[in-house]
């Protein structure tokens, strides 16, 4: 099996073949603790233990948190980082997923503006659903470009809220 697995904007390759895993074609051993009822995982990547807390986000990727350091990651066949590289080649954004809203409420707070640079996992914008604050995270590291709501605006789930662009080295 072959995937490509973007974290955080980097992407590397990772081959599963019987028992053995190959990342970017160096061989890597991997073992898996199993799960207890707590969707926190043990791993031992080349002698070194890691835990990883996996969530589903709101674009429909997922967030790792790696003791304690959020990452953001998708997981694409052959087929979809295709799909991705022509989109780049074609001019179309590959830059990081704009923050959607993962259901319909009420934003009660922007906690950004235009230019402001986040961290993966840094709070942007309060909605508020079924009575509940829910705070709602960048998905990666970014700069703030476009932020589309304000205060006391009602979304609608998958509606975009906030627009990200690559920080630039150095910035």
């Amino acid at each position: 099996m072959r995937y490509f697995v973007h974290v955080d904007g980097r992407r590397i390759e990772v081959r599963r073949e019987g028992d053995e895993l190959r990342v970017d074609g160096v061989p890597i051993e991997v073992d898996l603790a199993p799960g207890i009822g707590a969707p926190v995982r043990s791993f031992r990547v080349g002698g070194r233990s890691l835990r990883v807390l996996p969530e589903r986000d709101a674009q429909g990727g997922w967030t790792l948190e790696i003791d304690g350091v959020p990452h953001k990651v998708e997981v694409l066949d052959r087929a979809q980082d295709s799909a991705r590289a022509a989109k780049k080649a074609a001019g179309g954004s590959s830059g990081p997923s704009p923050l959607k809203a993962p259901m319909p409420g009420l934003v009660v707070r922007v906690e950004v503006a235009p230019g402001d640079v986040v961290q993966a996992g840094q709070g942007v914008v309060i909605v508020e659903a079924m009575k509940m604050e829910n705070e709602l995270k960048a998905p990666v590291a970014g700069r703030v470009t476009v932020i589309k709501v304000k205060e006391g605006t009602t979304v609608e789930r998958g509606q975009v809220l906030v627009e990200f662009a690559e920080v630039e080295a150095g910035a």
